[in-house]
């Protein structure tokens, strides 16, 4: 039984080779745009790695950048640091120079007055010393306690 008695059988084998071939031609063609999408694609991946490169060497340069800026001011806040304990050192030594002097003054215990050289006196001269009235003794009291008030709110 053949279903088409007439032809002969090479026929139909070239026939059956037709149709394999332009299957083979279709997938070819389907196979060529999928290849040239990849390559394509590659491309921009090739784009995208190079913008990828010089955005890396461009934070590097910025990250040297930023670690120099720093250096710097780390160096000057020390010396800024180094400057205000000094400061801080010689005003403590003032508050306690001056906490000492309130206190004697909140005593009545004035430091000595510095004393006047000697001279040769021309003739005899008697010169009396002045003594410290009462009125005296109170005002220089008052300013000694106002002084010590003072240091003790500027602590």
């Amino acid at each position: 039984m053949t279903v088409v008695p007439d032809l002969p059988i090479g026929v139909i084998l070239e026939v059956i080779v037709c149709v394999f071939l332009a299957a083979t031609i279709a997938y070819c063609a389907m196979l060529d745009r999928r290849l040239r999408a990849m390559r394509s694609g590659q491309d921009g991946l090739r784009e995208l790695v190079g913008d990828l490169n010089a955005a890396t060497q461009r934070a590097v340069s910025a990250i040297e950048a930023l670690k120099q800026a720093s250096a710097a001011t780390g160096e000057e806040l020390g010396d800024d640091l180094k400057q205000a304990r000094m400061l801080a050192d010689e005003l403590s030594l003032m508050i306690e120079s001056g906490e000492r002097i309130a206190e004697r003054l909140g005593r009545g215990v004035m430091p000595a007055a510095p004393r006047m050289p000697l001279q040769p006196a021309a003739g005899p001269r008697h010169v009396a010393a002045p003594s410290p009235s009462a009125r005296d003794a109170a005002v220089a009291a008052r300013a000694a306690n106002q002084l010590l008030d003072a240091l003790k709110k500027a602590r």
